[in-house]
């Protein structure tokens, strides 16, 4: 009987579920083409080139909307259950909601499992196609208004890596820059420079006040000193910085630990990327809290209807959203541990799942 149950829950829960998400998407769509179009006819994309942008921008969407799908289909399945007195016949059979819950809680947590590998394996890929579209059609129209670019890092050649915290456009300047020099892992030579700037006739970096750092084979610094002026020569140039995406959006899970590592060695505040981190793995732990707090949501408010369940549904999805946004801030300023910071949110609904869940134990 139970089996039987779980397939009839399961049917009922997969079905709302993949059309709320199919309508996500579309919304997100269309709403992306109208803010776009004016740029797309300004720079005479063809209609192919634009399908294949959409196309690439759709796992991104699938990813964003999953939790708000999850949570409307929970909420109108339980919601369906209680209008039709579905959900009465089965507690006088002996079945608890707790029982009721459990199918859908299972896929939330397959699927927030699922979702961290969705975002390495299709989810990133897909979004640096996009965004190379972007780069190569549309960046000129973006790139005039946009002349200051920040948290910088550029793989010079296999032994120098450059890290720069701001760079002008307007006047090819670089600031808070640091260039480092390995050999097999190990870390020789070190430039902190406080300004860079573009010798476009020399093809040359013109750095000045920077310190020149050397070590030893065990890492430890041997020699120090500054230096007023300088010219050096680097693979890097002004339009590579400009073209140069460093968006967490744009880098894997394994990429973005190996770059904060990198910037660690190098002595380069990580704090910022330490949080986005951790965010990828808390935003997909979203899918499981979403149903375990929607399921009791929409147990809770039977009296009023499935339309006030699927009002509050969304209430709280949004409300969640600035949850884990004003954790992100935290975690940017400092004020609490990037761990912290993006759970923030997490735990916070968990709890209230939990106590909604208890409440509605009959």
């Amino acid at each position: 009987m139970l089996k039987l149950l779980d397939r009839y829950i399961l049917r009922k829960f997969l079905s709302i579920f993949f059309l709320t998400l199919l309508a996500f998407l579309v919304i997100f769509n269309i709403v992306d083409l109208i803010e776009k179009l004016d740029k797309f006819l300004k720079n005479q994309l063809p209609p192919k080139l634009i399908a294949q942008y959409y196309l690439n921008l759709l796992p991104f969407y699938a990813n964003l909307a999953l939790p708000m799908a999850l949570l409307l289909a929970a909420v109108f399945t339980i919601g369906t259950f209680v209008k039709h007195n579905e959900l009465t016949a089965i507690k006088s059979s002996g079945i608890s909601l707790y029982r009721v819950a459990t199918p859908m809680l299972i896929v939330g947590f397959l699927l927030s499992v699922g979702s961290i590998f969705f975002e390495d394996l299709v989810v990133i890929p897909a979004t640096r196609v996009r965004m190379g579209i972007e780069a190569n059609n549309l960046r000129r129209y973006r790139y005039a208004e946009q002349t200051i670019f920040t948290n910088i890092m550029f793989q010079d050649s296999p032994e120098c890596n450059i890290v720069i915290s701001i760079f002008n456009r307007r006047e090819n300047a670089a600031f808070n820059v640091t260039i480092q020099y390995s050999q097999q892992q190990r870390l020789q030579r070190r430039l902190d420079a406080r300004r860079m700037f573009w010798l476009p006739d020399q093809k040359l970096w013109q750095i000045q006040d920077f310190k020149l750092r050397l070590f030893d084979s065990e890492g430890n610094e041997r020699v120090s000193q500054i230096i007023a002026d300088s010219t050096i020569k680097l693979n890097l140039t002004p339009e590579d910085i400009v073209k140069t995406n460093l968006n967490p959006e744009t880098m894997r899970i394994g990429e973005l630990r190996y770059f904060i590592r990198r910037l660690h060695e190098s002595g380069n505040e990580v704090r910022k990327w330490e949080v986005n981190l951790h965010f990828k793995l808390a935003f997909a732990f979203t899918n499981f809290i979403v149903v375990l707090f929607g399921v009791p949501l929409a147990a809770f408010k039977q009296r009023q209807g499935i339309a006030f369940g699927a009002g509050m549904s969304l209430l709280a999805i949004f409300i969640y959203y600035g949850l884990i946004k004003f954790g992100q801030v935290l975690g940017f300023t400092g004020l609490l541990k990037p761990l912290v910071a993006v759970w923030f949110g997490n735990v916070i609904y968990l709890i209230g799942g939990i106590l909604l869940l208890v409440k509605v134990r009959q």
